[in-house]
């Protein structure tokens, strides 16, 4: 799988681009705040039809534009089956994705028609930030790597939001209690699928990572992973049936304290996983140099499970990433990339990088425009 084409107009500061990127390396290289991370943000909304900078699309438009403005990325997917025309148009009132020409009713019907890994500096946010990033980390994995999660994802937050909105109502606590019984059920379904696959994928990125994290930090520590999940345990005999049983009884346990609180207490949208170096929280003990290696680790871990689950290597895209780190983990880094992956990767060094990877097409950008 690998990007063919790719034409960018009125995105950001991007004002027209257009080029033919190489099967392997990729380097854009320039000064900072010249267009670098706005090029792989692009490419990014033709992968998930959405930022990872921003959740207003409007914010995409050229800073001051008419108000007609229309942004635009089209790009060319070559898979193993077939060649992809992926279209993302931003106005500033709505967003329009199509794919060979026919308009996608939903930004799920485009996951998985281009998979990728992306690196940016904000990735220590992983280790650092609160549960919610966590959780949006493991639900970007598996819209890409699990057909249907995605699904199961929309079904949990629908149920959830109408489930909510009941406890925030001004019902009987005998009827209330009730119409909550027919919405645990409901949300039992799509609960136990979600917690399935995030146990079963961090039991295998924790084996990964840990691998690779001992050649990138050089400890004898060990990487490991831990699911803090709302059932309360990680048992991998646990099949989704009895995953399921077990949700809709935490849900009625808890049924008081939810009408309590007027909020559901306990499902998959309070789920964390915790790393660990040597047995200790990251977040807590470990240096910033043990947690960038914790995540150098997650991410190329990231790009073998992909690899199995979808039986495709992804596309890198690397923003910035060998800045952030020192020249020991900046060489162990890109020792361990696969040059085969076609990689996209931004930087202010251009002969540093081209010096450490087998860079295949090299591009300078200044000012919004490709040299």
């Amino acid at each position: 799988m690998h990007l063919v084409h790719l034409t960018i107009s009125d995105f950001r500061n991007l004002t027209r681009v257009e080029l033919e990127p190489a099967s392997g390396v990729n380097l854009f290289w320039g000064a900072n705040a010249q267009g670098k991370t706005n090029l792989l943000e692009a490419i990014y909304y033709l992968i998930t039809g959405r930022s990872f900078r921003t959740r207003q699309d409007r914010e995409v438009l050229p800073w001051d534009c008419p108000s007609e403005t229309v942004s635009i990325i089209r790009g060319s997917v070559q898979r193993p089956e077939s060649l992809y025309q992926i279209v993302v148009a931003i106005s500033k009132n709505q967003k329009n994705v199509t794919c060979n020409g026919k308009t996608l009713a939903s930004l799920g019907l485009l996951w998985g028609k281009m998979n990728a890994v992306l690196f940016t500096p904000q990735d220590l946010d992983i280790v650092q930030g609160p549960p919610g990033v966590r959780r949006r980390f493991l639900d970007m994995e598996g819209c890409q790597m699990e057909h249907n999660y995605l699904y199961h994802l929309q079904r949990y937050a629908q149920i959830l939001r109408q489930r909510n909105a009941l406890l925030k109502s001004s019902m009987e606590d005998s009827e209330l209690a009730e119409s909550l019984e027919v919405w645990d059920v409901e949300i039992a379904s799509p609960a136990a699928e979600i917690f399935c696959f995030r146990r079963e994928f961090l039991k295998k990125l924790s084996y990964a990572s840990a691998n690779i994290y001992n050649g990138i930090a050089d400890s004898s520590e060990v990487l490991t992973l831990e699911y803090d999940n709302f059932l309360g345990r990680s048992n991998t005999t646990l099949n989704k049936e009895v995953a399921e049983t077990l949700c809709k009884d935490i849900m009625r346990r808890s049924r008081a304290e939810d009408i309590y609180r007027g909020t559901t207490t306990c499902g998959p949208h309070r789920d964390d996983f915790r790393i660990l170096i040597g047995c200790q929280d990251a977040r807590a003990f470990a240096s910033q140099g043990q947690q960038r290696s914790a995540i150098i680790a997650l991410r190329l871990a990231e790009i073998d499970l992909m690899k199995q689950y979808t039986g495709l290597s992804p596309i890198l895209l690397l923003d910035d990433i060998v800045s952030e780190l020192d020249e020991k983990r900046r060489r162990h880094f890109l020792r361990l990339l696969d040059p085969a992956l076609q990689t996209f990767i931004t930087g202010t060094d251009s002969d540093t990088l081209q010096g450490a990877l087998p860079v295949e097409k090299s591009f300078q950008i200044e000012g919004g425009r490709i040299l």
